[in-house]
């Protein structure tokens, strides 16, 4: 038997939305470079070019990484979710005991 929870995690809060927001981050800096690249000279518009793209690639790997670390959770945590549940009351008490002597 699985349980599945959809509204766990709020849309707002979600990693997806957190790089499509990145993504359109970049996309709104391609276009102001764009429009500033005709008062720009060759040089600084190849690096500023650059620089976007690496942003590009950056972002698109880090939400290739948040999903595959998502699967993976999600796999584990199905196997063994008594386990899961176990650690994570765990680590959650030790936290807990580490702040309050603080």
């Amino acid at each position: 038997m699985e349980l599945y929870y959809k509204d766990l995690i709020s849309e707002e809060a979600s990693l997806e939305k957190l790089v499509d927001d990145l993504m359109f981050l970049v996309q709104g800096a391609n276009e102001f470079a764009a429009e500033a690249g005709a008062k720009l000279g060759s040089v600084p518009r190849e690096e500023l070019t650059n620089k976007l793209e690496r942003l590009k690639s950056s972002c698109l790997r880090l939400k290739q990484q948040a999903i595959a670390g998502a699967v993976a959770t999600d796999k584990m945590m199905r196997r063994y979710p008594y386990s899961s549940v176990g650690i994570g009351f765990g680590v959650g008490l030790l936290v807990g005991i580490l702040i309050r002597r603080r």
